[in-house]
């Protein structure tokens, strides 16, 4: 069996100026549905620890839009989307509502 290199995905990159918020991936929903599975199914949260543990690794790429743009999505890099969120004072726990981001951002400016 002979493996080949993949090709590295490519990613974009956010324009200054433009207000963006984070959407949910395939691979969010699907793990936290996983998440949700094994924590009723009796194998309970040492589970689910180790697969929040394995999902917070993995993750690299994020898809974010441009507020008022739901079907332009761009996939871009983790660190840099922090960096963003950082910068525009948007709370980690709102990121992916585009009404709250908009308003934090004006209120940061």
């Amino acid at each position: 069996m002979k493996f080949r290199k993949l090709k590295p995905v490519k990613t974009d990159n956010l324009q200054s100026g433009v207000v963006y918020y984070r959407r949910w991936t395939k691979f969010e929903k699907v793990f936290s549905v996983v998440g949700v599975l094994l924590l009723f199914t009796g194998v309970g949260i040492v589970s689910d620890v180790i697969l929040l543990a394995m999902y917070l690794y993995c993750v690299d790429k994020v898809d974010v839009s441009p507020i008022g743009k739901p079907d332009q999505r761009l996939l871009i890099k983790k660190n840099e989307w922090d960096h963003y969120r950082h910068v525009h004072g948007i709370d980690y726990w709102h990121q992916h509502q585009p009404q709250r981001v908009q308003a934090m951002v004006s209120a940061h400016q």
